[in-house]
């Protein structure tokens, strides 16, 4: 698909980063609120949602990756003039299918290149807070697998491939659009992150998010890097899980992120 840059002035350049900063924060603000309110309605009933680890983390999913970046994407979609066909999105065919198995090889060929490096001159890289929680309740990583398919993949790629992407490919033009999104999407996930080697994961996570950029751009559907984003984590879930049940956990240093 073509870029529609045009020779706009600086301010306008600008004003489109800013605005795709304020959309990536406030779909974690507003996840954020949806999981305050949601964890005081089941305190306001007696239940004790911090003494539950596994009822928190999916309370967590549904209401950011589901309702926080849902909401703010779809928001940001009706105040546009061309509405929903301000993304590139479609019924996926043959050549999708083609591009999704492309794309989940890719992230893993990427992540495993980008570890063996690390691991080759020693650079420390960072722990997701959900290895340790789920190192604790491996149960907790089959039931993510779905949450991941059905939610973390489609609403993350909404929000940060359909409507940031697309808004600063849209402005910078394809290339700048794809690095700048990768680098908002990267700094998105300092949060989960944990111990030392914050920098080193975040440039992990502007590679991998550069793959999902640009099975977007280039098959010109949404469903393509939802799909591949969704089977990227869940197959790192059932493969944390088999390594935590079967005592093999140093089987996951090059494959979890």
């Amino acid at each position: 698909m073509a870029s529609r840059t045009t020779n706009a002035s600086p301010l306008a350049y600008a004003i489109t980063l800013g605005t795709a900063l304020l959309i990536g924060f406030a779909g974690f603000g507003v996840g954020t609120l949806f999981s305050i309110a949601v964890v005081g309605v089941l305190g306001l009933v007696g239940v004790d949602v911090f003494a539950q680890p596994i009822l928190l983390t999916v309370i967590g999913v549904i209401t950011l990756q589901g309702l926080g970046f849902g909401t703010v994407a779809l928001f940001y979609l009706t105040t546009r003039e061309e509405g929903f066909d301000f993304l590139m999105l479609s019924l996926p065919d043959l050549r999708d299918f083609i591009w999704i198995a492309a794309g989940l090889i890719t992230l893993f060929g990427t992540l495993i290149v980008v570890n063996l490096v690390q691991t080759t001159f020693g650079i420390e890289s960072a722990d997701h807070s959900l290895q340790a929680l789920g190192a604790e309740t491996p149960e907790l990583l089959l039931i993510l697998v779905p949450f991941s398919l059905l939610l973390v993949g489609p609403g993350e790629e909404l929000l940060f491939r359909g409507v940031i992407q697309q808004l600063l490919r849209n402005r910078f033009g394809v290339a700048v659009g794809i690095a700048l999104a990768s680098i908002i999407f990267a700094v998105a996930h300092v949060g989960a992150l944990t111990d030392e080697g914050l920098l080193a994961t975040l440039l992990t996570y502007v590679a991998l998010s550069i793959v999902l950029g640009v099975s977007y751009e280039y098959s010109e559907n949404l469903v393509v890097p939802a799909v591949i984003h969704g089977l990227f984590n869940a197959i790192q879930f059932l493969i944390l899980y088999w390594a935590i049940t079967s005592g093999g956990e140093e089987a996951l240093a090059l494959l979890l992120l």
